[in-house]
């Protein structure tokens, strides 16, 4: 893209608070820590590369953050300014139950616990019966051992 196009186009939405992310695939590798961090700016500027991405010297001259959502390249930077948008957008005020959050996968470098609904017994399987005894401590105490048997499990990278 010419450094031109892409720099009008950043001069017509800056302000000073303004932060500019470019999606890349050689930028940091999207996480919670980044989300939550992100999360907390007034202003966030998304610029999205397509084929072969933005001419170097616009990116030096605007660029505060270059982010990847993986090791692997997509033909645009579209899809992934999706993802960082839909990760930072959980955490702004009234978007999500600030409660939910705090337990969700990696909020405390583990996985998220089971979830389970409706009905009581599916296919012969019944929900925990100490997720239907209404006491919250042991129900805290499940989630708990759940999380931790699931990251050992699934991701023991996140214990480590």
């Amino acid at each position: 893209m010419r450094p031109d196009v892409v720099y009008n186009a950043y001069k017509s939405v800056k302000d000073e608070k303004a932060k500019v992310i470019y999606m890349s695939p050689q930028g940091k590798t999207l996480n919670q820590k980044i989300v939550e961090d992100l999360s907390k700016e007034s202003h966030l500027i998304i610029l999205c590369g397509h084929y072969e991405g933005i001419d170097q010297r616009v990116l030096d001259k605007i660029v505060d953050e270059e982010v990847s959502i993986g090791d692997y390249v997509l033909t645009g930077g579209e899809i992934p300014a999706m993802v960082l948008i839909d990760t930072v957008s959980r955490y702004i005020e009234g978007v999500l139950n600030q409660d939910s959050i705090q337990e969700e996968s990696f909020s405390n470098n583990l996985l998220e616990y089971p979830q389970y609904t409706r009905p009581e017994i599916f296919e012969g399987e019944k929900v925990p019966e100490v997720l239907l005894s209404g006491h919250h401590e042991n129900i805290k105490k499940w989630r708990t051992e759940k999380s931790i048997e699931m990251t050992k499990k699934k991701r023991p990278d996140l214990l480590k």
